[in-house]
């Protein structure tokens, strides 16, 4: 039995049959009930290496983003991941012969579009924008097609297995409360976001979740093109994109594509300063403990909570809660603190 509170990983998705395809390649998934929810367990191997990640998988069972978020938000606080990666369905926007039913996209931009004003003139949409991780969105870009485009166990609706290879496109993914089906919706986004690549209804409030945790988890979004968000749309193709997108993120990380807690070395993790060094530290950081947080990505919201005088130790208490404290030579490096630096090398370390 695997630990139930722990995982490296976090698929989410919004509906049984994107469940279902990432179901299909994970490593013996185990199902498991917690907090009023059945997720599954998976301890996925990784290519050529003797190392694994733990991956959790959650459906939240309807669409939407509020549903996302709360999902998400629960998975964060009982299993603390690393990463979490938004996996499914989309539909896209076409661009020419560039994008086929069955492509992937790829969130590098994600738009929330829903919020505004509502006047006599009409409606005056306020964009809000997250940003998937930086470093994922290259691991994924890179990632070579051999590893995935052949894995694909559902045939395409089209009968052209072996002929069209699924490609994955990037781009600008916008994120709302409809299911659309119109001609107009499509069209009036674009006149804001050139690189409009997709439409959905989850990835705003998953990395909404994910951007103000405490513990700030990385985050991805990859899904599958089923239609085009216009009048035609049908579910004839959801089955075989869900199964592409799974394909890419499951053999993605089998790739490695980031480091686990168990890959850093354990006496960073164990690092102990006594309490005067934390004090002296404290004392002399000053004013500049805002830019000490900046370089520690320590999240706005959360430095904003720091409690007034005391925003120092509250740096070294949210870094020491983490396991963290061993960055702080680099952070304070990089401010050109090097006399702090010097303060925390006459520590004799207690593991």
């Amino acid at each position: 039995m695997t630990n139930q509170h722990s995982a490296n990983v976090v698929i989410i998705t919004a509906l049984d049959k994107e469940r279902d395809a990432v179901l299909r390649y994970l490593d013996a998934p185990e199902k498991v009930q917690t907090k009023n929810r059945i997720v599954y367990k998976s301890n996925l191997r990784h290519d050529n290496a003797e190392s694994s990640y733990q991956v959790l998988l959650l459906c939240q069972g309807k669409m939407g983003n509020v549903a996302a978020g709360i999902a998400t938000t629960q998975a964060i606080d009982v299993w603390n991941p690393t990463l979490i990666i938004l996996v499914g369905i989309v539909g896209g926007v076409e661009n020419g012969d560039e994008r086929y039913l069955g492509d992937l996209i790829a969130a590098e931009q994600i738009v929330g579009y829903e919020s505004g004003k509502l006047t006599d003139a009409g409606a005056e949409r306020r964009y809000e924008v997250l940003r998937s991780t930086h470093a994922l969105v290259e691991a994924a870009r890179n990632f070579p097609d051999e590893k995935w485009v052949l894995a694909p166990t559902i045939p395409r609706p089209d009968g052209k297995d072996g002929r069209i290879i699924p490609k994955i496109h990037w781009g600008v993914v916008a994120s709302g409360e409809k299911v659309i089906a119109d001609t107009k919706t499509v069209p009036e986004l674009q006149n804001h976001w050139t690189k409009l690549a997709g439409i959905e209804m989850e990835s705003y409030g998953t990395a909404l979740a994910a951007y103000t945790a405490e513990s700030r988890p990385e985050f991805l979004m990859v899904k599958g093109i089923c239609d085009w968000a216009n009048p035609d749309k049908n579910d004839e193709w959801q089955t075989y994109a869900a199964d592409v997108a799974a394909v890419f993120v499951v053999n993605l990380l089998r790739s490695k594509p980031f480091f686990s807690q168990s890959d850093k070395p354990q006496t960073n993790e164990s690092l102990h300063y006594p309490g005067k060094i934390k004090i002296q530290f404290c004392r002399r950081l000053g004013k500049d403990w805002q830019d000490l947080a900046n370089c520690l990505d320590i999240p706005a919201h959360r430095c904003h909570q720091f409690p007034q005088g005391r925003e120092c130790h509250a740096i070294w208490e949210w870094l020491e809660e983490r396991k963290q404290l061993h960055t702080l030579k680099e952070a304070l490096g990089d401010l050109d603190r090097q006399d702090l630096v010097e303060l925390l090398n006459t520590n004799n370390k207690v593991s």
